[in-house]
């Protein structure tokens, strides 16, 4: 009798408990703060412009089926933000050049089966006073999202996702893109050129030529001997080079002198030695080779056949 009114008390719970439980489930809301995307914290660029301009052609020719205006970043914007963090307008004035940053499309389109796809296209024009493009670099971003089916496709958080993806992509190859079509039109934050230094360089600091042979460790590169200075060294006789070019007269001095030390070297051996006559055996090296001259009419004489009493 006890047990009815029991099961009919735990169904009652259950019949309270569930409806409750599911109904907190179905009011869980999904994430609804989106941090801004901003990109001040990648370095600027720096260009020689005097005004910078931003034009959206995403607006007057929009996409159609674009989604992207749901999305908490809208793609637009975010490209209008990246433009006023990162390029810089420093040029001077006088040369009154104008850059334009272009947004040619922007845009989140929901595909079928449940796919969204993203596309980015921006340009950056230089003008010159008459506004005449000079120069220009463009940069293209495209990106593919495949969220959960059985979710909302266009949620925000899918939306926020696949505009910072392609953000990513669009920052690192425009800034690619600038600065190899761009490159004469880049300044530091002060406006001094990037390239100044090749711009700049001293054409009196030419390269060097070669030192020449017998230089010594100061810099300072003797002369060439002369042929009565080198005559001297291979008979072994030290000869210092002038740091100047010797006169005329000093040239003939040295000559002389070492003329006459030449001659008097051979001089003292003016007969062969008629045991050695190449030199002494004792294996001591002759500082210079000697002329075996032939002995002299009479010098040598034959023994005696005289026999002896």
């Amino acid at each position: 009798m006890m047990l009815l009114p029991r099961m009919r008390l735990s169904h009652l719970v259950a019949a309270f408990v569930l409806p409750a439980a599911l109904a907190g489930c179905a009011g869980e809301k999904p994430q609804t703060h989106f941090a801004p995307l901003t990109y001040d914290y990648l370095g600027q660029i720096h260009l020689n412009v005097a005004t910078l301009d931003v034009v959206d052609n995403s607006v007057t020719n929009p996409e159609p089926g674009d989604i992207g205006y749901k999305s908490p970043s809208p793609p637009d914007h975010t490209l209008r933000q990246m433009a006023a963090d990162r390029l810089i307008a420093t040029g001077n004035t006088a040369a009154a050049a104008t850059a334009h940053f272009v947004i040619d499309k922007a845009f989140i389109l929901h595909q079928p089966g449940g796919t969204l796809d993203g596309q980015m296209n921006v340009h950056l024009d230089i003008l010159n006073p008459e506004g005449q493009r000079v120069a220009s670099a463009s940069a293209q971003a495209t990106q593919t999202l495949h969220p959960d089916p059985s979710q909302d496709v266009e949620s925000a958080a899918n939306l926020y996702e696949i505009t910072k993806d392609m953000m990513q992509t669009i920052n690192v190859e425009f800034e690619y893109q600038i600065r190899h079509s761009l490159n004469k039109w880049l300044v530091d934050a002060g406006g001094t050129p990037m390239n100044n230094a090749i711009q700049t360089q001293s054409l009196t600091g030419a390269a060097e030529a070669p030192p020449l042979a017998g230089a010594t460790s100061d810099n300072t590169t003797s002369l060439t001997e002369t042929p009565a200075s080198t005559t001297a060294a291979a008979t072994g006789t030290a000869t210092t080079t002038a740091s100047t070019a010797p006169t005329p007269a000093q040239a003939t001095g040295t000559a002389s002198t070492t003329a006459s030390t030449a001659a008097a070297t051979p001089a003292q051996e003016s007969e062969p030695n008629a045991i050695f006559p190449a030199g002494t055996d004792d294996g001591t090296a002759q500082s210079t080779p000697k002329k075996t001259l032939s002995p002299k009419a009479g010098f040598l004489k034959l023994p005696s056949t005289a026999k002896t009493q």
